[in-house]
């Protein structure tokens, strides 16, 4: 087909961007006037589309241009004299070649063009200009550039790529390298030239943050699949996602920069990444840069025919030329002195920038830290250490309220500031650089270190209401040295905050070591560890340490008590991984020692999961003995505690078709839990009575009673519990006959899980999905989804009941 039928040659023909042509004519395709083609054009080698007008089209075509050329123009000629004509013999009558679009765009609001001032040369140019005003910019929180010194041999490699073909780059470098600072001279680079999108990863944010980012500016750019995608997808699939990136940008000049990936693990995001690189060549003109800390491969290096697929370029220090930049205060500097600052920075731009707030003094050291050490922070007055010690223990930005409980003269921050020292993030807000805080931390002393994390523990003792303040609580906690309390608020703050799905708990249990806490706290480490790594499905390691637990209970009434707990959970995993006879025995050590210790709730909490096994072997009449046991202990104990035994037996009544039990025990838990402070226990118990009027036939009692659990629960951070009451709302919605609404539901809960890497619940929602799903294909690629989420985590019974699922699935 003709080059003018591309995207391109309609761009040029009325001059606007490429990229703008999907936009512009998106209004035309609704309307019937013209038709989108996926085929050959002259001059190009892959298909591109091509666009059609249908019968309608070519009347409108007509009609537009017979309006258009009759428009009325005055022409002001080389001479000075004024001709009054129309715009289609506007186009004859001037002396040289213009276009029907230039004149319109020349036009004044009285229909006058002044010819004198123009010419070919300077139409070209402003046409390139108004094209440019037209690319999409989406630069997030890009840094201002304010110098850039040096890179010269790493730019001119990335650009000289980057205009030879479409190419992923990943640039790895330590911190403060100067990542940044290239990524807004890459940026400055192509401003004008393409559509440019930066995005940084954050520590709390991951695939969807970079996918919304991607939609708004591709909706900008023109093509809002991808937003619409996401506005109906909680869950968004990377390779979809992939798919509508890559259609968007398949004939429009575009960058896309990525900084800081290296702070998050998103398997799905880290699948996009690959996926674009995969089909970089399915683009004419686009980079995918990648800028990390982190020198893993996240992408291909090369095809499988061992040609480069992405270019690694490594940022090391800067140039000996460029670093001079850096050393203002320092000119001039004889050459010894310079190469021994050069030798010691290893051309390190934050290094220097100290250096050059600083000084370098007349001793020449052996290592950065030394001199870091020797000429910066020894130079530092006593104040000014306990601040930036005080500010550097803390891992977010920080009020100067939280340091006025070290006794620190805070007015020396806007020096620190001064000095490259310390970071004002707004107003109210100071901390420091990464590199800062590795010297500041490394240099401490084991004393100062605990007192300042002490400090620490203070001030967020009366700030901790948010899940967020309490594990910040813990972390400056674990550093503080006081084992003893550590231990305690661990088995009680940490074992809530386990119970709740908080995994970001993990890393500071994982950083604690033995010999830091002690024999007595250490168990309970192992235990909340185990908890955490059961969450995700990590069976053997929770084993492992359970078992280590175990080994070093000793026999106190506490450590008996903890010895049963730990048991009943290595019985849950046995249950789960089908080893049910084992997980039987263990339940009935576990039930001997809470018997013993008058544990009524560790009691109640393990006749309920024996009886579950004994209804997973189809023994009911074992399963009841068992039920009645808990219904003895919930009449005879006045424990409030109980509740949560009761409404796991109600639900467990409910499964059974003991509908009369089971209304008791669930209108008794939600009286019980009416009113009280635990919010997460009423909803649990609103949501078990939800199930008994779905089970009774009266969806919208039960649709009633899920909301309000629900509801319930978003103001509190549990969102295990979300997860699965959503779960159960969703089965509702599907026993109504409401399943476009359940399967939103499952994507939503599926979304939750996925991002605290609930595993097993990840499992159950792919199942329901796969149930819940309209058609053949889509519920087989749920089941199959759910299966290997399942055979992975080595859950032999629910793999078993998948697979029949699928079976099912096949033959009809």
């Amino acid at each position: 087909m003709p080059f003018a039928l591309s995207q391109m040659g309609i761009a040029n023909a009325v001059a606007i961007a490429r990229s703008n042509v999907p936009r512009a004519i998106a209004g035309l395709k609704d309307q019937g006037l013209l038709i989108e083609r996926q085929t050959h054009v002259t001059g190009v080698t892959r298909k591109r589309k091509a666009y059609f007008l249908t019968d309608s089209g070519m009347i409108v075509s007509d009609e537009t241009w017979e309006r258009l050329s009759s428009h009325p123009v005055r022409l002001i000629g080389q001479e000075g004299t004024t001709v009054h004509t129309t715009l289609s013999k506007a186009i004859e009558t001037t002396p040289f070649t213009i276009r029907a679009v230039d004149i319109i765009r020349y036009m004044d609001d009285n229909g006058l063009v002044d010819l004198r001032s123009l010419n070919p040369e300077l139409i070209e140019r402003d046409l390139s200009k108004h094209v440019e005003k037209q690319l999409v910019l989406s630069l997030g929180d890009l840094p201002r550039l304010r110098s850039f010194y040096g890179r010269d041999n790493e730019l001119k490699m990335m650009v000289d790529l980057l205009n030879a073909r479409s190419t992923t780059i990943l640039v790895p470098g330590i911190a403060g390298i100067g990542k940044t600072a290239l990524a807004g001279k890459l940026i400055e680079t192509y401003t004008h030239q393409r559509n440019l999108l930066y995005h940084r990863v954050q520590d709390w944010e991951g695939s969807r943050a970079f996918l919304e980012a991607c939609g708004e500016w591709l909706t900008s750019i023109g093509d809002d699949a991808l937003s619409t995608y996401l506005t109906v997808t909680p869950v968004p699939v990377a390779q979809v996602a992939v798919d509508l990136i890559v259609d968007a940008l398949a004939e429009v000049p575009a960058l896309i920069v990525i900084d800081d990936l290296h702070k998050v693990a998103d398997d799905v995001l880290y699948a996009v990444i690959r996926g674009l690189n995969n089909r970089i060549d399915d683009m004419d003109e686009t980079g995918l840069i990648l800028f990390s800390r982190s020198f893993k491969e996240v992408v291909p290096l090369r095809d499988a025919e061992g040609k480069i697929r992405t270019l690694v370029v490594p940022l090391d220090g800067l140039d000996r030329e460029a670093c001079r930049h850096l050393l203002p205060s320092l000119e001039p500097v004889d050459e010894v002195t310079y190469h021994h600052i050069y030798g010691l920075s290893r051309g390190h731009p934050l290094v220097l920038n100290l250096i050059d707030r600083g000084s370098i003094g007349t001793t020449f050291y052996e290592t950065l830290e030394m001199y870091v050490d020797k000429e910066i922070f020894s130079k530092l007055s006593g104040a000014e250490k306990r601040l930036l010690g005080a500010l550097a223990v803390f891992r977010e930005p920080m009020p100067l309220e939280a340091l006025s409980g070290h006794d620190l003269e805070t007015d020396l921050l806007d020096d620190l500031v001064e000095k490259g020292l310390a970071r004002q993030a707004d107003s109210e807000m100071y901390d420091v650089h990464d590199l800062i805080r590795e010297f500041l931390t490394r240099a401490l002393d084991e004393g100062t270190n605990n007192e300042l994390h002490a400090k620490a523990v203070d001030w967020y003792r009366t700030r901790r209401s948010r899940p967020e303040e309490q594990i910040e609580f813990l972390f400056h906690l674990s550093h503080s040295g006081d084992t003893e309390e550590l231990g305690e608020e661990l088995s009680v703050a940490g074992a809530e905050l386990v119970q709740a799905g908080h995994m970001e708990l993990f890393p500071i249990l994982d950083s604690v070591e033995k010999e830091s806490v002690g024999n007595k706290a250490w168990p309970v480490v192992l235990e909340l560890k185990s908890n955490i790594l059961s969450m995700q499905g990590r069976w053997k390691e929770a084993e492992e340490h359970y078992n280590e637990a175990i080994e070093m209970l000793g026999s106190t009434k506490k450590e008996e008590l903890m010895r049963a707990r730990i048991k009943s959970s290595l019985a849950d995993i046995s249950v789960t991984v089908g080893h049910a006879d084992e997980a039987l025995t263990l339940h009935k050590e576990a039930l001997e020692s809470f018997i013993k210790l008058n544990d009524p709730r560790g009691a109640a909490r393990t006749y309920n999961n024996m009886g579950y096994i004994y209804r997973r072997q189809r023994d009911d009449k074992r399963a009841l003995e068992v039920y009645a046991n808990v219904e003895e202990l919930l009449d005879s104990e006045k424990d409030p505690e109980l509740v949560e035994s009761r409404i796991k037996l109600a639900s467990a009544f409910l499964e059974m078709s003991e509908l009369d039990r089971a209304k008791e025990h669930a209108f008794k838990a939600h009286d019980d839990t009416t009113g009280g402070e635990d919010a997460v226990l009423h909803a649990r118990a609103r949501a078990v009575l939800g199930r008994y009027y779905s089970k009774t036939g009266d969806p919208e009692l039960a649709l009633h009673h899920y909301t309000e659990a629900l509801d319930g629960l978003s103001e509190q951070s549990d969102s295990h519990a979300e997860v699965e009451i959503t779960l159960l709302l969703g089965e509702v919605l599907v026993d109504s006959g409401r399943r476009d609404e359940a399967m939103e539901c499952y994507r939503q809960a599926l979304a939750l899980a996925e991002s605290n890497d609930y595993r097993m619940l990840i499992g159950e929602l792919l199942a329901r999905l796969g149930e819940a799903a309209p058609d053949k294909s889509r519920r087989m690629e749920y089941l199959q989804r759910s299966l290997t989420v399942f055979r992975e985590l080595g859950a032999n019974d629910r793999m078993r009941d998948i697979q029949t699922k699928v079976h099912r699935a096949l033959m009809g």
